[in-house]
């Protein structure tokens, strides 16, 4: 049952080998594609239910399909569209991404007690169903603090900006305590942390990016629109690329350090509006990244 349950939670994310015309496709449309979507968990279960039927040949089929059709769901659906990027669970009848901001794609405190919990039963069998349990019990619990402490963060941002258009926070790296915020306004957004026991702390302003400014040749392109259409909070810049053609850089203020953001699609289109680079910049490298976390902390 455990086989057939990590293999279901872990197939999606095979579209990572799926091909793509740039880097920029892969990463939003590519992943977290059709295989993330809400109508391919049966046939991911089935997947997941044959292939454990062929190790342990004695194993009930009835039983690995009904265990394997809830994790996809739940260990793997669910969790990616709790996260800030999260995922199109509606394709391919809606391409809209559902995200529920709770944490980040990467979190130790949630990830650490379903594995203990795993090692322990491993080494007791005898207590296994009993560690399991209390280690989904544990993450659990830790789920549903981050969701409340959210709930918290968010009514101090919005008292902060009584006349925001909306207001909304983001999970930082590390931790429930610390947050991120964007408040949207006409012409601005104000960007800034929040934490749990701390006030709303602005930390920069940014123009509002409008598509519209985009050149024909911008706005024409796929790539370029599949970016916009991602960033929630779009900061972009358009320079001209000699001799012809255009480059562009689009950042979503979803992710920023001191109000900063950290996550940039860069392309460069050529003069008939064909893509000539495509790159997700991530900021700068782990250890710089760090330096300024540890600053923003």
């Amino acid at each position: 049952m455990l086989v057939a349950c990590v293999l279901a939670a872990e197939l999606p994310d095979l579209d990572y080998l799926w091909p793509a015309e740039n880097s920029v496709l892969h990463s939003l449309q590519a992943h977290r594609g059709l295989s993330h979507a809400l109508i391919a968990v049966p046939l991911v279960s089935l997947i997941a239910t044959a292939i454990s039927k062929l190790v342990f040949r004695r194993a009930p089929l009835r039983a690995l399909f009904s265990w394997s059709l809830p994790s996809v769901g739940f260990a793997h659906l669910f969790a990616d569209a709790w996260t800030g990027w999260g995922t199109r669970l509606l394709l391919p009848f809606s391409d809209a991404r559902v995200t529920l901001d709770w944490m980040m794609v990467v979190d130790p405190l949630f990830t650490l007690p379903l594995l203990l919990g795993v090692i322990v039963g491993l080494k007791q069998r005898s207590r296994f169903r009993r560690a399991v349990l209390f280690g989904a019990a544990v993450a659990g619990a830790y789920l549903l603090t981050r969701v409340i402490i959210r709930e918290s963060v968010s009514a101090k941002v919005a008292a902060r900006y009584p006349d925001a258009e909306s207001v909304q926070v983001f999970p930082s790296w590390i931790g429930p305590t610390e947050w991120r915020y964007v408040a949207v306004f006409g012409e601005h957004y104000a960007v800034g942390r929040v934490g749990t026991f701390a006030a709303p702390q602005q930390q920069a302003s940014h123009r509002r990016a409008r598509s519209n400014t985009l050149s024909p040749l911008a706005r024409s392109s796929h790539t370029v629109q599949e970016a916009l259409a991602w960033a929630r909070f779009p900061i972009v810049e358009e320079h001209p690329r000699l001799p012809t053609g255009t480059q562009l850089s689009i950042a979503d203020l979803r992710y920023h350090l001191n109000g900063t953001p950290t996550l940039t699609f860069q392309i460069e289109l050529d003069e008939h509006a064909r893509v000539l680079s495509a790159v997700l910049d991530r900021g700068g490298s782990a250890r710089s990244l760090w330096e300024r976390f540890r600053s923003w902390k």
